[in-house]
């Protein structure tokens, strides 16, 4: 009877450590819920998608027993799970770059609309909409991450699992590109 007992005790502790991971991971999740939508909105995928995404990681947090050993490394996970169920999206539908000209032009129409901008700013907002549209992907997603999600060239590797010093130098050519772009269309950066 009291091994019985004991294995129940045991079957219990475990449930209730597993439980325990679980539920901070999830509170990790919700507590950055807002940073993981930016993500997924400045990786191009609009609000039903977006929406699936966020329940696919947080089905996958749920069923993460995996240990963090900082909130920060929960974080980490987070954002990796975020941006690989997005990519993941983006290789289903092959819409990557429809997506992202998208939100640049709803982002663009929402700026022209709420505030009384001169059509100069709105041409300039579309040149600038046109030229991120002419780069690669592999440029073209460290901008968004950098510019639109506020991350910095190491969260970027990070995220993209990448080296650093790749990252920034895609950054680099990204900005040169888009530089040349907008001084050839008359527009100083």
């Amino acid at each position: 009877m009291n091994e019985i007992s004991a294995e129940i005790g045991l079957e219990f502790e475990y449930d209730t450590c597993v439980e325990a991971i679980d539920l901070n991971l999830v509170e990790i999740f919700m507590a950055q819920q807002n940073r993981l939508k930016r993500i997924v909105g400045g990786l191009g995928l609009n609000t039903a998608d977006s929406e699936d995404v966020l329940q696919n990681v947080s089905i996958k947090a749920m069923q993460n027993t995996a240990k963090f050993e900082t909130k920060q490394d929960g974080v980490k996970w987070l954002v990796k799970v975020t941006v690989n169920e997005c990519m993941a999206e983006h290789r289903r539908r092959k819409s990557f770059r429809k997506n992202a000209n998208e939100i640049l032009e709803r982002k663009s129409q929402i700026q022209t609309s709420s505030s009384d901008k001169s059509v100069i700013a709105a041409e300039e907002l579309e040149i600038v909409r046109q030229s991120l549209k002419k780069l690669d992907e592999d440029l073209l997603g460290p901008i968004v991450l950098r510019y639109f999600c506020d991350m910095n060239s190491n969260e970027i590797s990070e995220v993209l699992e990448q080296n650093p010093s790749t990252i920034r130098g895609r950054l680099r050519d990204a900005r040169m590109i888009l530089a040349k772009t907008l001084l050839e269309r008359g527009i100083e950066p």
